[in-house]
C-alpha cells in the first residue's frame, strides 16, 4: 500500500555502514575458517528453442482447441504434419561471467533476457529445447548444490498474501539455513570489535538494530534493513482483494526472499519494476557491495536503469533477438558502438541508447560516421562485428570474455554450515503452516460453524422421537440419517480443494527456487489437519448421535466417531490429490465434482449394490464412501436393539434383514475392514499427492516464458508504414477541464501488525495535500516508493473503497461528482486488469464503443482505435489473447501498453496514469510518453506517476508534484527549461548536494529527497516547502482555479454511462460471447464433464427404468433423479465461479470507468451461459434418458429436458450469486457447499417429504432441488399403475407408492414448474444486487 510508513522512522542503513558491516562479516568468517568459494560461470553454444503454434489454429477458440487436441491425439499414434514450428529464443551464446563482479543484462522486450537468466541458473522449463553448456567453475551444476551456488530472482511477485513481510523472509532464511548466519558477529565481544575496527560503534548499532524487533533472526532483520522494509515488516503482503504492502515493496520482498539465501551467485530478473530510481540505485549499490566484498557473482537484468545505476555495474551483456551484441566492461561499451559508427548524445542515458541503437526504427538518429552513408545495421551484423573485429583489436576484453579459467577461483564446495537437514525443512514448513492456519482461522471457524449448523439441521430432521428401531420402515430413516452424515463429513473436506489450489503458484516457485519438497508441505498440512478433523467430526458426532437416537452405547458412539474421522481424513486426502492434479481452480473444481459423482453414485445408497451391473461391481468396492457408509451402518444395525427376529421361524434379525435389503454388508468384521480401507485410501491419496507435488509440471512457468519471449519478437523490425506516423488524425470532441484539490488528507484503520506498536487507531497516508492539474499541462507526480502517489491518484479519481478522506476536490470550479467525473476522466491503474480471453483489438474496441460519445460513427471509432494501437505499437499484437498475469497471454510490458491504450481510446478530458512506463524498456517508454505528450497538446489534463524517467521523459513534463514518505507534499510547481526551476529550488536548501554535470535531474531529485539524506542532513523538506514562496504561489493558483468560469457549465449527466441500457447490454453480451468462445478451459472442461457424467449415469443406471417390480426399483429411479437434479448442476456452479470471480475484478475497473452499469454486465454474464447450458442438457438428457430405459414417449422426454434445463440454469445462477455475495472464492465455495448440503438433506431423497418432521417441511417447499426431483419423478412415473412388492407390507401400484410414501402427487405439479422460474429470477436478482452493492475490492 502506497504511503505505508511509520510516524517515527528508525535510522536507515547507509552504504558506508553496510560496507563496514560486510567487511567485518567477511573477516570474521575467514578467521573462523568459513571461507567462501568464488563462482565463475561459463556458457558455450547456448541455444534455446520453443515450439509455437502457427496457422489458423493458433487462437484458442473452442473449435481450435478441440481440433488441436484431436490432432495431438492422432500425432501421438502416428507422426504427421504439425501446426507447431520451433522458434529460436537464444542463438549460440558463448561467454564468461567473472566472480566478484556485477553484470548488467540489457535488451529490449523479447530479446531473451529472462530465458538467458533461467538457462544460466538451470531454472529453464524442460518444455524448452536447450543445447550448449553452462558450467560453474568448469563443473556442471548439481541439484544438491544449486541453492548454495546460484539463486534466481523472478520478475513475478508471488507470495502468500496472508503472511507478513517478516514471516515471508523468515521462512526463506530457514529453508536456506541462513537464519543463524550472522550469529558469529553478534557473538564477538564488543571490546574485540573495537580493537579491530574504528567503526565498531556503528557495527554495534547495526547489530543492535538487526537484533531488535520480533524474533532473533539477524539475517532477516539485516535484509529488511538492507531493502528498506523494516517499516512494513509486520504488514501482510496482501493481494488484489485485501490491502497490504505496495507494489514496490512486494518487489523488494521478492528480492529479499532470494537474497537471504546468501548464495554464491545471483541471477535477478527485472528487479526494478515498481521501484523509483532512488530506491533502485540504493538497492543495486548494496548488491554491488555484496558482490565485491563477499566475492559474490551478480547478474541482473534491468529495463530502465538510470545513469547512476548503470555506472554501478562492472560488466554489460547486451542482448537482442537472442544474440549477444556486446559483452565486456561497462566503460568500453560506447567505444564499440563508435567503432560501428554510432555515438551516444551527451545528455542521453547510455542504457537507453544501447537499447535503441539496435532498433530499426531508432537507429538512424545515432549515426555519426560522416564518411559513410547510413545503412541499417542488423543485430546479426553487430554480433558478427563484435566477435570478429572488435575483440581482435581489444585483447584485454577478449581475455576478459573468453579467456582462461580464473586460477584464484576455488573448486565448488557446498557450505556445510548452511545445508539443512530434512528435519529442519519440515520444521520450517510446519511453522509456516501453523502461521497460515492462524491467518486463515476465519475459514476454519466458518467450517466448524458450518458443520455445527448442518448437525443441528440433521438432528432435528431425524429427531429420535420420530425414529423407530423395530421395523424396516424405521430402518429407512436411520439409513437416511447415516448416509447424510457420511456425505456431509465427506463434503466438508472439499474446502481443502480451493485452499490448496490457491497455494500452488507459490509452492511451484518455492519448489523450483528453494528446492521445497512436496512431502514437507504435505506432511505439515496433514499433521495440522488431524486436530481440525477431530474437532469437526467431534462436533458432528456429539451433536447428532444421541439426538437422532443411535444405539445408546458409549462403545458404539466412539466407533461411529472413529468411522466419521476416517471418512473426513480420506476426503481431505482425496481433495488434496485432486487439487495437486488439477492445478487450476477450474480444473480442480471439475475433477473434484467428477470424483464426487463417481464415488457417490457407486457407494450403494443412490443405487443398491444388488442392482449395480455385475461388470461394474469393482466400482462399488473402489468407492471410499462404500466403506464409510458400511462402517457407520454396521455400527448401528448390528447393535443389540436391532436383534429382534424378523420372523418367528427365521434366524435373521431386523438389522441384518434391513442391511441385506439395502445391499449393505452384514458381518461385523467388515466394520474394521472398512476402517482399514478408509485409512488405506487416505494414505494412498496423500502419497499420490506428494508425487503430484514433486513431479507435476508448473502450469504457469512454460506459458509465461513462451508467451513473453516468443511473442515479443513480433515487436521488433516492423516497418514504419505498419506502425503509423504517430499522429491521431481523427478529431474527437472534448471539454478542457482543470482539477483542483485542497487540503486532502486520507486515513485508514491501523493495520493489525502496527497496532501493537501504539500508533493509534488510524494511519494517515496523505497529509494536507493541495494542488491543481490544468488543461494542456503534463504533470508528473513523483516520490520515493511508499510516498503515497497511488493513494493520491485513487483519492482524486474516486477509486478508494475504504478509508477516510478529508478536503475538497473541484472540477473547473464545480464540486466533483463521481457519477459525472467517471464519464470525463480516464484512469490507467498500476495493476493491469483486463478480460483475459479478449484479444487486444477486442479490448480496445469495447472501451471505445462504450466510452466515446454515441454520435461518433463506427467507422471513425474503428479508425481511432487503429491509430491508438499504432501509437503504442500494439498493431502486431492485434489478435493476441490478453491472458492472465503470470499465467499466459501478454507479457507485463505489453499489458501495460494495453492499459494505456484502453484509456486513450476513450478520449477523456482528464487522464490519470499510475506508473505508465513501469515494466517498459526505454524505447517503449519513450513511445508511450510521446503519445501522452501529444494527448496533452490537444488540451487535455494529464497527470502521471512515474518512477524511473530518463532525462528526455522527465523533461517532457511541464510541472511536478513531489511527495515524501508519509504522504506530504515537498514540491509543487513548474520544472522549467532543462528542469532548472526545480533544481534551483532544491539547491537553495542548505545541505543539499549540487547536481552533477550531465546527471539526470529526476534521479538527483529523488536521491536528495531520500530518507537517508533527509535523516543525515536533518532536513525537513515538507516544512521548508510550506514556508516557501512556491507554496504560497501554489495556494494562490489553487484558489484562483477553484472559481467558476462564466461561460463554463457544470459537467452534469443523467447517467454514469454514455450509452443507452440497450447498447450496454449488446456490448456486454458481445464481450462475453468473445470471451467464452476463447475460454476452452471453461467450456471444453464442462462439456467433457457432461459427456463423461452422462455416460457414467447411463452405465451405472443401465435400464433401471424398464423394470418396476419391487420397492427398491423405485428407490433406484429416485436415485437417478436425485443424481440428475443435483450433481451435474452443482458441477456447473463450481465451474462458473472462477470465471465470475475473474470478471468481477474486471467489472470493478470498467464500471468505475463509466463503461457500463452493473445490470447489463450481469444480464450478459447470465445470457451467455444459456446456449452452452442448452447443449449440456441435450447431451445429458439424450444419453441418460435412453440408457436408463425410461419410456420412449415424446412428452415425457420433453418434461425431462425441461426440468434438467431449469435445474442447470438455477444451479449456474446459484454459483454466480455465491461469488457476488462473498469477498473471495474460498468463502464462495464454503457457502455453496453449505447450501448444497442443505438442499441434499431436504431434497426428498434422504428422507421423503411425508417423513420430514412438520417443523422442517416448509423447507422442502423452499428447496429448488426438491422441486426438480419432484418434477422428474412425477413426469416419468406419475401415471404408472403397475404393482410393486413392498417388504413387510402389501403390494402397491407405483402411483400409490409415490403418493403414500414419497408424497409425489399431481396436485402440486403446476406449482413445482412455476417455482422453478421463480427461483431463477430470485437468484438473478441476488446476483445483480451482490455485484452492484458489495464491493469487496480493498483500495
Amino acid at each position: 500500500m502506497e504511503g505505508m510508513e511509520r510516524m517515527e522512522r528508525p535510522a536507515p542503513l547507509t552504504p558506508e555502514l553496510n560496507e563496514v558491516f560486510l567487511l567485518r562479516l567477511k573477516e570474521t568468517r575467514q578467521s573462523l575458517g568459513f571461507g567462501d568459494s568464488k563462482v565463475e560461470i561459463r556458457f558455450e553454444g547456448l541455444n534455446v528453442e520453443a515450439d509455437a503454434q502457427v496457422g489458423l489454429r493458433t487462437p484458442p477458440t473452442l473449435l481450435n482447441v478441440t481440433l488441436n487436441t484431436m490432432q495431438e491425439l492422432t500425432e501421438s499414434l502416428r507422426p504427421s504434419s504439425t501446426n507447431k514450428k520451433p522458434i529460436r529464443i537464444l542463438n549460440g551464446l558463448t561467454g564468461v561471467i567473472k566472480p566478484s563482479r556485477m553484470t548488467l543484462i540489457l535488451g529490449p522486450p523479447g530479446s531473451g533476457k529472462s530465458t538467458f537468466l533461467r538457462a544460466l541458473s538451470k531454472k529453464l522449463d524442460p518444455a524448452f529445447k536447450i543445447s550448449g553448456k553452462v558450467t560453474f567453475n568448469e563443473q556442471e551444476l548439481k541439484p544438491s548444490t544449486s541453492e548454495q551456488l546460484c539463486m534466481y530472482v523472478s520478475q513475478h511477485d508471488l507470495h502468500h498474501a496472508e503472511m507478513t513481510v517478516r514471516d515471508t523472509l523468515n521462512f526463506s532464511s530457514h529453508m536456506f539455513g541462513t537464519n543463524k548466519a550472522f550469529e558469529i558477529l553478534s557473538g564477538v565481544p564488543g571490546t574485540e570489535r573495537a580493537s579491530t575496527n574504528k567503526l565498531a560503534p556503528e557495527i554495534d548499532e547495526l547489530l543492535e538494530a538487526t537484533s531488535c524487533g520480533e524474533g532473533s533472526n539477524l539475517t532477516t532483520n539485516y535484509i529488511l534493513k538492507l531493502l528498506g522494509l523494516e517499516d512494513c515488516a509486520n504488514i501482510i503482503v496482501g493481494d488484489e482483494m485485501r490491502r497490504g504492502i505496495s507494489g514496490g515493496q512486494k518487489k523488494r520482498v521478492t528480492i529479499g526472499e532470494m537474497l537471504i539465501s546468501l548464495a554464491r551467485s545471483f541471477f535477478m530478473d527485472d528487479i526494478s519494476t515498481g521501484l523509483d530510481s532512488s530506491t533502485t540505485y540504493m538497492i543495486v549499490k548494496f548488491l554491488r557491495q555484496i558482490a565485491h566484498i563477499m566475492d559474490t557473482t551478480m547478474v541482473i537484468s534491468l529495463i530502465q536503469p538510470s545513469a547512476e545505476t548503470f555506472e554501478l555495474f562492472d560488466d554489460i551483456i547486451l542482448l537482442c533477438k537472442g544474440q549477444i551484441v556486446y559483452q565486456g566492461r561497462r566503460e568500453n561499451i560506447l567505444e564499440f558502438f563508435e567503432f560501428m559508427g554510432f555515438k551516444c548524445p551527451d545528455r542521453k542515458n547510455i542504457a537507453d541508447f544501447l537499447q535503441e541503437v539496435t532498433s530499426k526504427m531508432d537507429q538512424e538518429q545515432y549515426w555519426k560516421d560522416n564518411q559513410r552513408e547510413y545503412q541499417y545495421v542488423s543485430v546479426e551484423k553487430f554480433a558478427e562485428s563484435f566477435c570478429c573485429y572488435y575483440l581482435d583489436q581489444h585483447l584485454e576484453d577478449k581475455q576478459h570474455i573468453i579467456g582462461g579459467y580464473t586460477k584464484s577461483v576455488r573448486t565448488i564446495a557446498t557450505s556445510e554450515n548452511y545445508r539443512i537437514s530434512n528435519w529442519k525443512v519440515f520444521k520450517a514448513c510446519f511453522s509456516r503452516e501453523v502461521l497460515l492456519l492462524k491467518m486463515n482461522s476465519p475459514v476454519h471457524i466458518f467450517k466448524s460453524i458450518q458443520i455445527m449448523i448442518l448437525a443441528l439441521v440433521t438432528m432435528t430432521l431425524f429427531l429420535r422421537t420420530n425414529m423407530d428401531h423395530h421395523s424396516i420402515a424405521g430402518g429407512n430413516k436411520f439409513i437416511g440419517a447415516i448416509f447424510t452424515g457420511v456425505v456431509i463429513v465427506n463434503f466438508n473436506g472439499m474446502t481443502e480443494l480451493a485452499m490448496i489450489v490457491k497455494r500452488l503458484p507459490v509452492f511451484y516457485k518455492q519448489r523450483e527456487l528453494m528446492l521445497l519438497p512436496g512431502w514437507a508441505l504435505l506432511f505439515s498440512i496433514y499433521i495440522l489437519s488431524i486436530p481440525l478433523t477431530l474437532i469437526e467430526t467431534g462436533i458432528w458426532t456429539s451433536l447428532t448421535y444421541f439426538v437422532i437416537g443411535y444405539a445408546p452405547s458409549a462403545t458404539r458412539f466412539f466407533q461411529q466417531y472413529l468411522a466419521f474421522l476416517s471418512v473426513h481424513q480420506m476426503s481431505m486426502g482425496l481433495f488434496r490429490l485432486i487439487a495437486a492434479i488439477g492445478k487450476t481452480q477450474m480444473m480442480a473444481n471439475t475433477l473434484g465434482t467428477a470424483a464426487l459423482i463417481s464415488i457417490y453414485i457407486l457407494a450403494g445408497f443412490v443405487l443398491s449394490r444388488d442392482d449395480i451391473q455385475p461388470w461394474l461391481k469393482w466400482g462399488y468396492w473402489s468407492s471410499p464412501l462404500t466403506y464409510g457408509q458400511n462402517a457407520v451402518a454396521l455400527n448401528e444395525f448390528l447393535d443389540e436393539r436391532w436383534n429382534k427376529k424378523m420372523y418367528d421361524n427365521s434366524n435373521e434379525t431386523i438389522g441384518e434383514v434391513f442391511l441385506r435389503s439395502r445391499g449393505l454388508l452384514t458381518q461385523w468384521h467388515w466394520y474394521w475392514i472398512s476402517i482399514g480401507a478408509l485409512a488405506g485410501f487416505s494414505l494412498i491419496f496423500n502419497i499420490l499427492t506428494i508425487f503430484a507435488l514433486e513431479y507435476s509440471y508448473n502450469p504457469y512457468k512454460h506459458k509465461v516464458t513462451a508467451s513473453t519471449d516468443v511473442a515479443d519478437l513480433q515487436l521488433n523490425g516492423k516497418d514504419n508504414e505498419q506502425q503509423g506516423d504517430g499522429r491521431v488524425s481523427t478529431p474527437l470532441p472534448f471539454q478542457p477541464l482543470n482539477l483542483v484539490f485542497q487540503h486532502i488528507s486520507y486515513y485508514v484503520d491501523m493495520p493489525k501488525g502496527m497496532k501493537k506498536d501504539g500508533n493509534g487507531k488510524r494511519l494517515q497516508l496523505l497529509r494536507d495535500v493541495s494542488g491543481a492539474f490544468r488543461p494542456g499541462i503534463l504533470t508528473a507526480l513523483m516520490g520515493i516508493t511508499g510516498a503515497g502517489k497511488t493513494t493520491l491518484l485513487d483519492v482524486l479519481a474516486g477509486r478508494k473503497t475504504g478509508g477516510y478522506i478529508e478536503g475538497n476536490i473541484s472540477i473547473s470550479g464545480y464540486p466533483k461528482k463521481q457519477e459525472a467525473f467517471a464519464r470525463i476522466s480516464g484512469y490507467c491503474e498500476q495493476t493491469d486488469i483486463h478480460s483475459p480471453f479478449l484479444t487486444v483489438h477486442e479490448s480496445l474496441h469495447l472501451s471505445a464503443w462504450l466510452r466515446l460519445p454515441s454520435h461518433v460513427e463506427q467507422h471513425d471509432r474503428n479508425m481511432f482505435v487503429e491509430e491508438v494501437m499504432c501509437l503504442v505499437e500494439l498493431l502486431p499484437l492485434k489478435k493476441a489473447i490478453v491472458g492472465l498475469p503470470g499465467a499466459h497471454g501478454l507479457s507485463a510490458e505489453q499489458r501495460k501498453r494495453l492499459s494505456i491504450a484502453v484509456e486513450l481510446v476513450a478520449s477523456p478530458s482528464i487522464i490519470f496514469m499510475d506508473e505508465p512506463t513501469t515494466g517498459l524498456d526505454a524505447r517503449a517508454a519513450a513511445i508511450v510518453m510521446r503519445t501522452v505528450r501529444k494527448t496533452v497538446d490537444t488540451g487535455r489534463t494529464v497527470v502521471c506517476t512515474i518512477h524511473q524517467p530518463s532525462i528526455e521523459i522527465f523533461e517532457a513534463f511541464d510541472e511536478l508534484l513531489l511527495m515524501k514518505s508519509g504522504g506530504q507534499l515537498i514540491y509543487s510547481g513548474p520544472l522549467g527549461p532543462f528542469s532548472q526551476t526545480m533544481i534551483n529550488y532544491f539547491e537553495a536548501i542548505p545541505g543539499v548536494p549540487k547536481i552533477r554535470k550531465g546527471q539526470n535531474p529526476a534521479t538527483w531529485m529523488l536521491d536528495i529527497t531520500s530518507t537517508i539524506i533527509e535523516y543525515n542532513q536533518h532536513i525537513d523538506y515538507a516544512g521548508i516547502y510550506r514556508n516557501s514562496s512556491l507554496y504560497r504561489d501554489n495556494m494562490d493558483m489553487v484558489e484562483d482555479l477553484s472559481k467558476r468560469r462564466p461561460n463554463l457549465e457544470e459537467p452534469h449527466f443523467l447517467t454514469t454511462c454514455r450509452l443507452s441500457f440497450k447498447v450496454q447490454c449488446l456490448a456486454c453480451l458481445w464481450k462475453q460471447n468473445r470471451s467464452y468462445w476463447k475460454n476452452p478451459e471453461h467450456n471444453i472442461v464442462r462439456f467433457a464433464t457432461t459427456v463423461t457424467t452422462s455416460l457414467l449415469f447411463g452405465v451405472v443406471f443401465w435400464q433401471i427404468g424398464s423394470k418396476m417390480t419391487k420397492e427398491q426399483d423405485i428407490f433406484n429411479v429416485l436415485g437417478i433423479m436425485y443424481g440428475s437434479a443435483l450433481f451435474l448442476g452443482f458441477a456447473n456452479a463450481s465451474i462458473v465461479q472462477p470465471v465470475v470471480g475473474t470478471e468481477r475484478t474486471v467489472l470493478y475497473r470498467e464500471r468505475a470507468a463509466g463503461m457500463y452499469s452493473t445490470l447489463p454486465s450481469a444480464i450478459a454474464q447470465v445470457a451467455i451461459e444459456i446456449p452452452y447450458i442448452i447443449v449440456q442438457v441435450l447431451i445429458f438428457s439424450s444419453t441418460v434418458y435412453t440408457m436408463a430405459g425410461f419410456q420412449l414417449v415424446v412428452s415425457k422426454f420433453l418434461w425431462f429436458v425441461l426440468f434438467m434445463l431449469l435445474s442447470f440454469f438455477y444451479f449456474t445462477l446459484f454459483g454466480m450469486m455465491a461469488v457476488a455475495l462473498t469477498p473471495i472464492q474460498d468463502v464462495a465455495a464454503l457457502l455453496s457447499f453449505l447450501i448444497f448440503i442443505i438442499w441434499n438433506l431436504f431434497s426428498g431423497f434422504m428422507l421423503p417429504r411425508k417423513l420430514i418432521p412438520t417443523w422442517w417441511r416448509w423447507y422442502y417447499w423452499a428447496n429448488p432441488a426438491a422441486w426438480t426431483i419432484y418434477g422428474l419423478l412425477f413426469s416419468q412415473l406419475g401415471d404408472r399403475v403397475e404393482l410393486i412388492q413392498i417388504p413387510g407390507g402389501s403390494d402397491q401400484s407405483i402411483k400409490e407408492f409415490l403418493e403414500d410414501y414419497l408424497g409425489v402427487e399431481s396436485t402440486y405439479f403446476p406449482i413445482i414448474v412455476t417455482l422453478h422460474f421463480g427461483i431463477i429470477v430470485l437468484f438473478f436478482i441476488l446476483f445483480v444486487v451482490g455485484i452492484k452493492h458489495l464491493n469487496f475490492q480493498k483500495k
